[in-house]
């Protein structure tokens, strides 16, 4: 039995001293990252911390998408290599 809580705080000591570790690398990068990185990276937790959350779609969105399903469904689409191409031509004319 000793063995055993032995080996349990010896595990739960290694993953908390790795987090802290952890934390403070972050820290550290954060304090020189530049603003856009702070904002992605500020977005990126939001979204894995809320993730359980239900997201409300405004409405305009809703009639965008069923437009847009509605054109798939009608065989209204661009295949992907030409809007790429179409893309190319306008950067680069």
């Amino acid at each position: 039995m000793a063995l055993f809580l032995t080996l349990v705080c010896y595990i739960i000591n290694h993953l908390i001293m790795s987090t802290i570790e952890l934390k403070s690398r972050v820290y550290k990068e954060l304090e020189s990252a530049e603003d856009y990185l702070l904002e992605e990276i500020l977005d990126l937790i939001n979204i894995e911390t809320k993730h359980n959350e239900i997201v409300k779609i405004p409405d305009y969105y809703k009639e965008a998408l069923d437009k847009s399903i509605s054109q798939i469904k009608s065989g209204n689409t661009v295949p992907n290599s030409e809007v790429e191409e179409s893309i190319e031509k306008w950067l680069y004319k």
